[in-house]
This record gives structure tokens, sequence and C-alpha cells, in this order.
């Protein structure tokens, strides 16, 4: 294992591209939606170079299907294991995921999510699969408990090569004793953002009042209550300004339902699920991300590419996003008093926000653009060229 005082960010031994010669790419994903959400742009790289790629999940959603098979990307469906993770239906599960890829026969696997990663890289190398790539996500600022540590320990134990999201996440791992001391591993800034998508937006008119927006699965360690808290504290204060959240309900030991924001429903206006985020962040102002433990927060990298300041957290992968007062503000954790603080400081200073805007953009187009982001994973896939 790595020594838990230090850890060397490096890039992988790669595979050399073999030109035109087709390789298979097997994707095993915990959902379809983040396939298509996060990954598509990369299966979309991978098959314009005609690489074959076959997508693995639980489930596949009639539009989720169809998006993958826009991209030119084959579907297969993940038998997954009940919650606990038993031990006779989690082998039953690898076993019949090993035979999957060895009917299949890809030269490299690329999975993510700690529970299917560690499936996924069990049953890759059981199947002999000649690459095992791992994305590892959330680790640093979410503090793993016991388990959850051993868990992404034997993943990496597996794998050839690992990609995190943020530096933090690898030292984290480096310092609970986990991370080997051989992995070869890359830092990439989350998924990306689609630049080109998510363009620039004017910013509306104050004429209504300042217009703020949070968009996150509801969930307590997004920090959703966090910003109903600070809503209520400064609609006190600030009686024309709008608050306004979106988000599906969520799942797990933090879950929120729209029945537990109602109660905030005289300060937060819930706009619910949205299938498209660009209508909502091009009518706010400043975008809100309170969140306690990210990986890379996709929903900010939307809001920068937009041209909008963000408030975030002071934690792994928000912080990057930051620059301090160039294009928006860091807050603690679990804190809506100094949250609604920060907020404020925009509601006094709106003539600070078209600068903001504009510093948001460039950091999302100089760090951020999805196209750096896949070539270096196509790099580590052994794609590239």
């Amino acid at each position: 294992m790595a020594n838990p005082s230090h850890v060397t960010l490096r890039r992988p031994t790669l595979i050399p591209s073999q030109g035109a010669a087709l390789r298979r790419v097997a994707i095993v994903a915990p959902a379809a939606s983040s396939l298509c959400q996060l990954r598509g742009g990369l299966i979309g790289a991978i098959t314009a170079r005609r690489h074959g790629v076959m997508c693995f999940a639980p489930s596949f959603g009639e539009a989720d299907a169809a998006i993958l098979d826009a991209l030119g990307a084959t579907r297969a469906l993940l038998l997954v294991q009940p919650p606990g993770f038993a031990l006779f239906a989690a082998r039953r599960s690898v076993n019949g995921l090993a035979q999957q890829l060895k009917d299949w026969r890809p030269h490299v696997v690329l999975t993510y999510g700690v529970e299917t990663a560690l499936m996924a890289v069990k049953a890759a190398h059981w199947a002999k699969v000649e690459r095992i790539i791992a994305i590892v996500n959330d680790v640093a600022g979410g503090k793993p408990d016991a388990r959850a540590l051993r868990a992404i320990g034997r993943t990496l134990e597996l794998a050839d090569a690992a990609v995190f999201h943020n530096a933090d996440d690898p030292k984290a791992l480096c310092a609970n004793g986990v991370l080997p001391r051989d992995l070869a591993f890359v830092v990439v800034p989350g998924a990306g953002v689609d630049l080109a998508r998510h363009s620039v937006q004017p910013l509306p008119a104050l004429g209504e009042g300042m217009a703020f927006l949070m968009i996150a699965r509801l969930d307590r360690a997004k920090g959703v209550l966090d910003y109903c808290q600070a809503a209520r504290i400064l609609k006190a204060r600030a009686p024309s300004a709008q608050f306004r959240l979106a988000g599906s309900e969520g799942t797990g030991a933090g879950a929120l339902t729209a029945r537990a924001i109602e109660s905030y429903r005289d300060c937060v206006e819930y706009l619910g699920p949205l299938e498209d985020v660009r209508p909502a962040l091009g009518q706010c102002h400043v975008y809100v991300y309170p969140s306690h433990a990210e990986g890379m927060p996709r929903s900010v990298l939307e809001a920068l590419s937009a041209g909008r300041p963000v408030i975030a957290t002071n934690v792994p992968g928000c912080r990057d996003t930051i620059d301090e007062r160039v294009n928006g503000c860091l807050v603690p954790k679990s804190n809506p008093e100094s949250l609604a603080a920060a907020m404020e400081s925009f509601l006094k200073r709106p003539d600070l926000i078209p600068a903001m805007a504009r510093a948001s953009r460039t950091k999302a187009e100089r760090k951020f653009d999805e196209r750096t982001v896949n070539a270096t994973l196509l790099e580590v896939l052994g794609l590239a060229g």
C-alpha cells in the first residue's frame, strides 16, 4: 500500500492505440441515466473512432435506450444484488457479469460507483479482461466508513488504473492505507461539461428581484436543507429575492421528499426534476450548491458554462470550481447562516455579477471542457490517436 503521508499523481502506462483495429469497451454503470448524462460524450468519442461500446446497467428507460442507440452503443442488463450485498447474491451477480464479459470479450472495462465497481472489477478480473479501469468518486468529502474503504481498496487492487475526479480523493485513500502503491491513476475534473450545449446565457433583468437557483437530488448531503434554511433567513431581509430549487426526490439514508420541502414554500419555489437545466440556469443570477461532499459537481460545471457566479461549499470537488470573489465564493458546509451571508453579498453588490459571470465561463473553458476530459480518458482506455 502507498505511504499514508504522501501520494504522487501520475499517469498510467497506456495501451498503444491499434490504429484501424477495432477494440471493444464495456462500461459498467450503476444507472443508465448516468451513462447518458455523464458519459454520453465519452461514448460518442469512442464509437466515432469505430470502436465498440457495450453499456451495462440494471435497467434502461426508453429515453436512455434511445440516447445510447443514437450514440452507437449496445446495451446489456446488469444483474444487481439486493441491498446488503448478501454473499451468494453478490457471487451470482459477479458470475453473471463475468460470463457476459467472456461472451462479448471486451478489451477494456470501465466502471464506476463503489458497489458496482467492486462487482465489475472482480468480474472483469475473472473474465481475464485485458485492461480494467475504475472511476473512484467522492471519497475525501464523504468520509466513507470502514466497509466502503475496504470495498474501494479491493476494487483498486484488481484494477489496472484508476480515474479520480479531484486530487483530494487519492490523497484520502492514501491516508487510509487503501491506495495500492503501484496503482497508476489520473485526475480529471469530473465528466467535464459540453461547452457548446451549455452556452453562455444572458443575465436576466433584476426588475423582479435577484434569483438564486440550486439544482440537486433532494438529499441532506447535497445541502438542500441548508439552502432552504438560508433562503428563509434571507427572505426576511430581502423580500424581493427569489429562491428556486430543482431536482428529483432522493434515495438512501439522507433522502428528502418533495413533501419535506413544502414547509419552505413561503421562501423557496420547488421546480421538481428538470429534463433540461438550461432554461432554469438562464433565469437565475447566482447559482448555489452547498453540498457536504462531492467528487466534481456536474451541475456547478453547467452553471459555470452558462456564465453564472457560483456559491459553493469549501469541500473537495466544489472548491475546485471557485476562484474566491472572482467567479463566486466558498462557504463552510452545514452552515445556513454563512450561506445566507454569502447570498446577501450578491444582493448588496449586484454590479459585480456580470464580471463574475464572465469569469465563470472563462473558468469552464479553461479547466472543465468535456473534450479535454474525454481525451484523457481515451488515453487511459488505450484508444487515443
